[in-house]
């Protein structure tokens, strides 16, 4: 029995997380000494105020948010039957999604998913360390490691 058909994943994931937090605050000083170094009138500031105000409020509002990731049963592929419980305005439901790619680095793996049910669309998903227990992030980290080095 291979590693990567030995490993089992079934992580439930924190919907916060303290890097992603820095992560949006240092893009949002980045973004604030520019808007400083611009020298826009006072109506700008405002007009920049409001529509990043409205966009945050839409994206935060209308993202599905990971709660938990199970990995297919041992006898599936790897990439089929990924069941993924997400929080979204209408309650917490559960997913049913296929693995398309996986990226692994130092603070965040990023999953990339076809969702079959409830409905059919691509979703990618970025979990940071902070998110999940440290033997889950060594799983993941595995099976990043494993399963990109398949693709290339």
């Amino acid at each position: 029995m291979t590693l990567l058909s030995s490993l089992r994943i079934d992580a439930p994931i924190q919907p916060a997380s303290r890097i992603r937090l820095m992560f949006y605050l240092l893009l949002a000083s980045a973004l604030l000494i520019l808007a400083a170094l611009a020298s826009l009138a006072l109506w700008q500031y405002v007009l920049i105020l409001i529509v990043s105000a409205a966009a945050l409020s839409y994206l935060a509002l209308s993202r599905p948010i990971l709660l938990h990731l199970s990995q297919p049963p041992l006898n599936k592929s790897i990439y089929q039957h990924w069941q993924l419980l997400m929080r979204s305005s209408r309650g917490d439901n559960l997913w049913q999604a296929e693995l398309i790619a996986i990226s692994s680095y130092s603070w965040v793996i990023c999953f990339k998913f076809i969702v079959k049910e409830p409905y059919q669309r691509p979703l990618a998903v970025a979990i940071f360390r902070d998110q999940v227990s440290a033997e889950q992030w060594r799983k993941l980290s595995i099976l990043a490691n494993s399963v990109s080095a398949k693709t290339t």
